[in-house]
């Protein structure tokens, strides 16, 4: 065998193999480490530790390897004889059919041999002088490296080749900030734009011509992944430019965009654009070393803006709210970007921005914190001491009307006592459930100021469960059942308050109300079922089993009115 023969004739490799092979083939249930019967693979050397990934077809591998024959163990050829390491592509039919599906199982680094059937070798032929016909041959193959290339719309306009593999698991999706450096070059090495270090929004259209191929690129890739992208005309420049293009693509950083607000409405979004160490975040009364590097409108530095240092505990209520949001999501170094659109959530006297009044945008660095040990190592007695403390702090936030903070803290008090039944001692256990009632109702006034009746009900309920005849609990629910103009639960919880004490205004004054809306509801109720009842008995009779297609029910019904027809919605008790 020459020296090129490899090379040169892919009809004798691939070819004279034993014809088409569907293990050729990567659709549905193909698997590569599967070997077909006729290729036998033994492990002489394992990949080192860490090198776990595999080449695929259409990947260029760059292997040594001697072969053999099985028959008498004459050495046929070895680049390692010629000195130089030998490259193809994979499934390319470029070399015979065992290779092509042996390689494919292989790590960079790993050594094996393979004995290869005739019919994953050269057939009934041969290839003669060196190897007869019918041969089965052995080939001792390392797989040093390979180029990994990716048909990115499968139709052949942008191939990928992976020139430095990138770190981590996380890869952008559509919509994620990216910083990314691009280099376009023609065909020819004529360059034709460069950008460096670039904010850019996947999917964002920002690249005209080439977003096609560069979004589809950027949703494959990894933090510090470098490829290059052959683009023809279609995904690049069109007939301005008819041989393509060439990119040159770096992902230099993902960026981390979260809703870190309280009550997750967007009102405080979080962008990472350093990413921090680890996995764990400050936690509530573990102490914080913040640094606030600057604060703008989203364009202008603020007025009266001081940079600073701020020592605090999470938690605690000590700094603004959008700082305790944004803290409490992020890691050690971590630097972000914070936007806050609800200005009292970033009033910070500390700062110099107690009256700001606009949208605020925060330069944040998370420099150190040291927290609490964790919720499950805490003993029952030190649980119950914490949750005391922890429902004064919520107690101040929502006295100062720091209300999503404070509904924040109880919730975080309820999960702290959520396995409070299987406590030993009934001490501990009874202090535990009463803070969990108090938390619960302080829930619902929370909620309730959100005009969140839904949420109140179910703080209400939760509490009503083990005190059927807890007051606040009644009054809570009944105004939550307003809310939800279920007006006949509404009167029945003020009626219920009433029994109890009779003289609570508050609960005669909601009853007036309920009652009213009901009046209401059921006057709209009784002209709708007159309405109905008009509609009955119009229009021609219609011949036995055959529709009357002329009759029409009122604008104001779906259909013809039941015996149910007229009830609020909601009126039976859940």
């Amino acid at each position: 065998m020459s020296d090129d023969e490899v090379r040169e004739t892919p009809e004798e490799m691939g070819g004279s193999a034993g014809g088409d092979d569907d293990d050729q083939s990567q659709g549905s249930g193909y698997d590569p480490d599967q070997l077909p019967k006729g290729i036998q693979k033994e492990i002489i050397t394992e990949a080192p530790d860490g090198n776990w990934k595999k080449p695929k077809y259409g990947d260029e591998v760059s292997v040594h390897y001697v072969g053999t024959l099985e028959a008498d163990g004459t050495e046929f050829d070895s680049s390692r004889s010629k000195g130089k390491p030998f490259s193809f592509v994979l499934g390319e039919e470029e070399v015979i059919k065992g290779w092509d599906r042996g390689v494919v199982t292989m790590r960079q680094g790993e050594v094996a041999k393979f004995t290869l059937s005739p019919d994953h070798a050269y057939g009934e032929e041969g290839s003669p002088p060196d190897i007869p016909p019918n041969a089965t041959l052995v080939f001792e193959i390392e797989l040093l490296s390979w180029v990994a290339e990716d048909d990115l719309f499968k139709d052949g306009g942008v191939i990928k080749t992976e020139v430095t593999e990138g770190g981590g698991w996380k890869r952008p999706k559509e919509g994620d900030e990216v910083k990314m450096s691009m280099k376009v070059t023609a065909v020819d090495g004529t360059d034709i734009d460069e950008k460096t270090s670039w904010d850019y929004t996947i999917c964002g259209g920002a690249l005209g011509p080439l977003a096609k191929a560069v979004d589809e690129a950027l949703l494959g890739m990894k933090r510090g992944e470098v490829a290059q992208l052959r683009c023809s005309k279609d995904y690049a420049y069109g007939d301005e430019r008819p041989d393509g293009a060439i990119i040159n693509l770096t992902l230099e950083e993902i960026y981390e965009t979260k809703d870190v607000s309280f009550a997750k409405d967007g009102t405080v979004m979080k962008k990472a654009i350093l990413l921090g160490e680890g996995y764990d975040t400050p936690k509530d009364t573990g102490k914080v070393t913040l640094s606030v590097e600057s604060a703008t409108d989203g364009v202008a530095p603020l007025a009266g803006f001081t940079s600073k240092v701020l020592e605090f505990v999470a938690g605690s209520g000590d700094v603004c709210d959008a700082l305790e949001c944004a803290v409490a999501e992020m890691k050690m170094g971590e630097r972000a970007l914070v936007t806050v659109t609800v200005p009292s959530m970033a009033a910070e006297a500390q700062l110099g921005l107690a009256d700001v009044a606009t949208t605020v945008v925060f330069t944040l660095e998370l420099e150190d914190f040291d927290n609490p040990k964790c919720a499950w190592d805490y003993t029952e007695e030190e649980k119950v001491d914490l949750g005391t403390l922890r429902k004064e702090t919520a107690a101040n936030l929502f006295k100062v009307g720091r209300t999503h903070m404070a509904l924040h803290t109880y919730k975080k008090i309820v999960e702290l006592f959520e396995h409070a039944d299987s406590w030993q001692e009934e001490r501990l256990k009874t202090k535990a459930k009463d803070l969990t009632r108090v938390c619960e109702l302080n829930k619902a006034a929370c909620f309730l100021k959100f005009d969140d009746h839904a949420g109140a009900k179910v703080s209400c309920n939760a509490v009503l469960k083990e005190r059927p005849e807890n007051v606040k609990a009644l009054y809570r629910r009944a105004q939550a059942e307003h809310g939800l103009k279920n007006y006949l639960e509404s009167i029945r919880d003020c009626k219920s308050v009433l029994q109890i004490d009779s003289q609570n205004r508050d609960a005669r004054t909601l009853l007036k109300q309920a009652t009213a809306g009901q009046k209401e509801v059921d006057k709209m109720s009784k002209g709708l079922f007159a309405n109905m009842c008009k509609a009955l008995g119009k229009g021609p009779i219609p011949e036995p089993g055959k529709p009357n297609i002329d009759d029409d029910y009122p604008p104001e019904v779906d259909g013809p009115a039941t015996e149910d027809d007229g009830k609020q919605e909601g009126a039976t008790e859940s």
